[in-house]
């Protein structure tokens, strides 16, 4: 085991590295993992919610059974539906807050006024905004088993996806890295924002 400069554990073994509890990203008590479908943001938000011992969120776990029966079938939700689902996370994120848990959450992030909405529930947070080609995305969700997003969806989600210019809260990183590289350029990134 060695450390890294961030101060966080790394171990290597075989292909994995182990990233211990970062104490320099207590200031931050929510980590808000954001793209589009095929992005990575579900496995790294989970990565990052169980090395650091935080609580986790799916975002997709807030979505009615509806919601999730129109993305399946190729349809987008309606803006009701979407605003009903970023009302269900920031209740869950005020929850987290008012019990002083550090979370981190996986949610799409597409709309603006959706984000201000997350950010205003959540305690101390820090965007992180998985972006990558059309075609990486595609790739990555034409080989995803068991989930309910078509790749028909992607061209969708990335009309709907609103720019992040004037959100300094927003770190944006290339998801041709792997998840070991996307954890460790988190807690550094963060660490120097904070």
């Amino acid at each position: 085991m060695q450390q890294d400069p961030t101060g966080l554990q790394v171990s290597n073994s075989g292909n994995e590295e182990n990233v211990s509890h970062a104490p320099h990203l207590k200031s931050c008590q929510s980590l808000i993992i954001m793209g589009v479908a095929g992005s990575g943001k579900s496995t790294l938000a989970l990565r990052l919610a169980e090395q650091l011992g935080w609580h986790y969120l799916e975002g997709d776990d807030f979505h009615s059974l509806e919601a999730k029966q129109m993305m399946a079938s190729g349809r987008p939700i309606t803006s009701e539906m979407r605003d009903q689902w970023v009302s269900r996370l920031c209740a869950a994120l005020q929850e987290c807050a008012a019990k002083q848990q550090a979370v981190v959450l996986s949610y799409s992030g597409l709309i603006r006024t959706h984000r201000e909405r997350i950010r205003q529930a959540a305690l101390r947070p820090q965007f992180i905004y998985l972006q990558g080609s059309a075609e990486l995305l595609a790739e990555r969700l034409a080989q995803r088993q068991n989930h309910f997003m078509p790749v028909s969806m992607l061209q969708s989600q990335l009309a709907t996806m609103e720019s992040v210019d004037q959100e300094p809260d927003v770190l944006c990183l290339d998801i041709s890295q792997s998840v070991n590289e996307l954890m460790l350029q988190v807690v550094l990134k963060t660490e120097q924002r904070l």
